[in-house]
């Protein structure tokens, strides 16, 4: 499903886009997943504002930033940590 960025289409349709990154992000929620990681930086932000509309504190990150962690070595804390999210 569309998180409604999709180029410019959050910009020339706000509503619409607005709507459709809020069924986003309660599906994104509902999944109990403790990290949302996307390679699409307008579906990072789309994504990460609507969850914080809805109340719902979720780290998000870009997977370039996951690649990096996984060959650094890094524990997925860094991911999840208080500077994440």
């Amino acid at each position: 499903m569309c998180c409604g960025s999709a180029g410019i289409y959050n910009l020339t349709n706000p509503e619409p886009a607005r709507e459709l990154g809020d069924r986003k992000a309660a599906h994104v929620a509902a999944t109990g997943a403790e990290l949302l990681v996307t390679s699409n930086p307008g579906c990072l932000l789309q994504i990460t504002d609507a969850l914080s509309r809805q109340g719902r504190a979720m780290p998000t990150a870009h997977m370039v930033l996951v690649l990096d962690a996984s060959l650094r070595g890094a524990g997925p804390e860094e991911l999840l940590g208080p500077s994440r999210g």
